[in-house]
């Protein structure tokens, strides 16, 4: 071993300082360019906090910092003549953002201090500038709207909520205000009868939007593009789309819109086709019906677009023609994008300048530029590097096995050095089930960095109803989760006992969100895992359907109605079968969760406890679907992998 050789693996408390360069936006000479570094959890509190930082597009010098603070600055937009940025910021309240405005240099060469725009009851969640650079087009959730950010808890306003709190169908909703600078009025201009999700505007008089008439966390999921007159406050519908769309984007002669649509189970987890809205005549089309997989595609000029998609376990990038061609330069085993659920780039209006997040297994995330002529990502920034120098990662490799009737099955393999096995494995399920695991540096709950730096073979499996094979791989969960997907995944692990990876008396299983309900599921249906860690779990689609804010998941991927005894309602609940289990299961769920709300972990808990098998409850106050707060997430890390050594290797030996 050479003497400079890494000798140390990577621990939770590094893991967790990883920061996220995020919300790339190129100034309007494209010579800078303005993102918000995002730290992974909050060390106080539990709303992590971002700065925001600007880099010369040329890559010559590193980047200047012009916020910081304990609170999240975020979202930056550029003013017309690119003096200013605006920003959203949770500077007076905590979770509350509110839309500020700064000049991007002093005189003295110096950032200059933020200025509050306006003051809103509700959260505000984007904004844009009209082309005067006198107001702002701001989109703010009212208080107790479902919260879009991976916590999925309740959305914060300006005054805490009255006691006692009172709820009426409807009575929290998206709105759209307009800001004028000079007076720091908000005039409300939206839709009066509609939520609006995400808006594009040219800054002058054409804004389109994504709206719902269901105001709830589902209406996302209905959906429509539809034109917004912020005169009138009405909105007139363009497409309405099969299933459901996201990453709306207009083009830059405002004559066109585009949105990725497909069958997504979570906000945040769209990936499908892209298609393009004439506005002129009305009219929708798929100029390129074989790309299914997109995340996020953003307009190089009137006739063509960038994009960033994701392929089995990688992730590419091209160019989209409106005439139906495309080019794609670049497809490896890395991840393009800010957040992990959604391939994107940020692109300058000609396709010169296409800046990215880029991140792969031990490859922290940073700011990459892509190289044209080469056709490679350049890492320009070294945010993370301390979290990876003189660290020993795991092994990691994508495998396939055949699932039933031939279907190849993806997966990830991750290993610790030097032993071959067989080992204790862990199967590792991901969340939606409209996501996948891809080359990310780390992942959430479970992290199979850390299991596998422990000791553990860790499989990944992207069983059917994950992204990245198209929209028919996608939609074979719907009617059948737990089924076919769980089927998928049994026969990954059995392609891992036949290759003598792993020991087939040492399985365990854990997984968030969809990856908890399969966690749940599994202990029922088999009593081939000795241990599981369900987090953020679906266990009884019946009482989920009435708790959740997101109930119009349930309707998607079930057959039949909630209230019929002959649906799936029951036959595909965790506690319809946890009767039979005999597996210790770790729970694992945030108090404050309205995704899968803390009922869902309850009733599991009771469930098993009532069938005799070991089954502890862990429950974090304050926390939503994902924790946030240092503590909570360190804790689940260590719980996690403290219950998978009781009852793998302890037992064991």
């Amino acid at each position: 071993m050479s003497p400079n050789a890494p000798t140390d693996v990577p621990t939770p408390e590094l893991l967790l300082d990883v920061r996220t360069p995020a919300e790339l936006a190129f100034s309007p000479d494209e010579t800078r360019l303005a993102f918000a570094l995002h730290a992974t959890v909050a060390d106080e509190g539990s709303f992590p906090p971002s700065d925001l930082y600007l880099i010369d597009t040329d890559g010559h010098h590193p980047p200047v910092q012009l916020t910081s603070g304990p609170w999240s600055d975020r979202t930056p937009a550029w003013s017309p003549d690119g003096s200013q940025l605006a920003f959203l910021s949770d500077r007076i309240t905590p979770g509350h953002q509110l839309p500020y405005t700064m000049a991007t240099i002093g005189t003295d060469g110096a950032a200059v201090a933020p200025r509050l725009a306006a003051t809103l009851t509700g959260s505000a969640e984007s904004i844009a500038w009209a082309s005067d650079g006198g107001r702002l087009l701001v989109l703010a959730a009212d208080p107790g709207s479902y919260g879009l950010d991976w916590s999925a808890r309740a959305v914060i306003g300006a005054t805490p909520l009255p006691d006692p709190t009172t709820r009426r169908p409807g009575d929290a909703r998206r709105r759209l205000f307009l800001v004028d600078l000079a007076t720091s009025r908000a005039e409300e201009v939206g839709p009066e009868d509609r939520s609006v999700w995400e808006f594009d505007w040219d800054g002058d008089d054409t804004v389109v939007g994504l709206v719902s008439e269901d105001h709830s966390g589902s209406g996302w999921y209905q959906s429509v593009v539809a034109r917004l007159n912020l005169d009138t406050r009405t909105a007139e519908t363009l497409y309405e789309p099969t299933w459901q769309t996201g990453s709306l984007s207009l083009s830059l002669d405002a004559t066109r819109a585009i949105v990725v649509e497909g069958y997504a189970s979570d906000h945040g987890l769209l990936a499908g086709s892209v298609v393009v809205t004439d506005l002129i005549a009305r009219t929708t089309t798929d100029p390129w019906p074989d790309l299914q997989a997109v995340g996020l595609a953003s307009w190089c000029d009137e006739d063509s677009l960038w994009y960033g998609r994701t392929d089995g376990t990688g992730t590419a990038c091209g160019r989209l023609h409106l005439d139906g061609r495309h080019t794609e330069p670049w497809r490896d085993d890395a991840f393009i994008g800010d957040a992990v659920t959604t391939p994107a780039c940020a692109v300058s209006a000609d396709g010169t300048h296409v800046w990215t997040t880029h991140q792969a297994h031990a490859l922290p995330p940073e700011l990459a530029r892509f190289d044209h002529t080469r056709a490679t990502w350049e890492r320009l920034t070294a945010f993370n590097d301390h979290i990876v120098e003189g660290r020993i990662f795991p092994d990691s490799r994508t495998i396939s096995w055949t699932g039933e009737d031939g279907t190849e099955i993806e997966g990830i393999l991750m290993t610790p050095r030097g032993p071959t096995g067989p080992l204790p494995t862990i199967v590792c399920v991901h969340g939606g089930p409209t996501w996948n695991w891809g080359a990310y540096f780390s992942d959430s709950e479970p992290n199979a960095v850390l299991l596998a730096s422990a000791g553990y073979a860790c499989l990944l499996p992207n069983p059917r109803g994950s992204i990245g094979r198209g929209h028919a791989f996608a939609q074979d969960v719907i009617g059948d989760g737990g089924g076919i997907d769980f089927r998928d995944i049994m026969a990954g692990v059995d392609h891992c006992i036949a290759e003598g990876i792993t020991d087939p008396d040492r399985l365990g299983i854990a997984g968030l969100s969809y990856g908890g309900y399969m966690a749940g599921w599994a202990v029922g249906q088999t009593d081939r895992f000795r241990a599981a860690v369900a987090m953020s779990v679906v266990s009884n689609y019946l009482s989920f359907h009435l708790t959740s804010e997101v109930w119009w998941y349930d309707q998607a991927i079930l057959r039949g109605e909630w209230y019929d005894p002959d649906s799936q309602y029951l036959e595909r609940s965790p506690v319809t079968y946890a009767h039979r289990s005999s597996t210790p299961t770790l729970i694992l769920q945030g108090a404050e969760d309205r995704c899968t709300p803390v009922g869902q972990a309850e009733e599991l808990f009771h469930a098993l406890a009532s069938s005799g098998s070991e089954v502890e409850l862990v429950v974090y106050p304050r926390e939503g679907h994902v924790p946030m707060e240092r503590a909570h997430a360190l804790d689940a890390i260590v719980r996690t992998q403290a219950w998978f050594d009781e009852h793998l290797v302890s037992a064991r030996t």
